[in-house]
C-alpha cells in the first residue's frame, strides 16, 4: 500500500512540483493550500507525514502544527516544516511547536524526497 503524504505550501509552484515528484515516487498526495485546510486535511486523511509550508494564509505553519499536535487522533504524524526563514530561531520555533523536521527553501527536490523516504522508510 501506497504511503500518504499531506502536502501544505500556499505557493502553487511548490506545491505542484513537490506533489509531482513524491507521486512519481508512488506516494499519494494530499494537497493543501493554507494552515486551515492542512489540519483539517490532516484529520480527514491521517497522512503517513505532512510536509508543512510555515508561512501560510488563515493558520500560519505553526498554528497548524500546534493543532495537528494537540489533537490526539494526529499527534503521532510526523511533520517536516518547508520554510524560506532559515534562522536558528525559526527552525527552535518550529521545534517548540512540535515539528519533526525543517527544510529550508530554496530546497532541490531530491533532498525533499529523500527526507520524505527518510521518514517513511520503516
Amino acid at each position: 500500500m501506497a504511503k500518504a503524504i499531506l502536502v501544505a505550501d500556499d505557493d502553487p509552484d511548490i506545491l505542484s512540483i513537490v506533489s509531482m515528484s513524491l507521486e512519481a515516487q508512488g506516494y499519494t498526495v494530499h494537497k493543501a493550500t493554507n494552515g486551515r485546510e492542512a489540519v483539517e486535511m490532516a484529520r480527514e486523511h491521517h497522512p503517513d507525514l505532512i510536509l508543512l509550508d510555515m508561512m501560510m494564509p488563515e493558520l500560519s505553519g505553526y498554528e497548524a502544527v500546534s493543532e495537528i499536535k494537540g489533537d490526539p487522533a494526529t499527534r503521532g504524524i510526523p511533520i517536516v516544516g518547508l520554510s524560506a526563514k532559515a534562522m536558528a530561531s525559526d527552525m527552535e520555533r518550529a521545534t517548540d511547536v512540535g515539528i519533526d523536521g525543517y527544510i529550508t527553501k530554496p530546497f532541490r527536490i531530491a533532498h525533499v524526497v529523500a527526507t520524505v523516504d527518510e521518514y517513511l522508510k520503516a
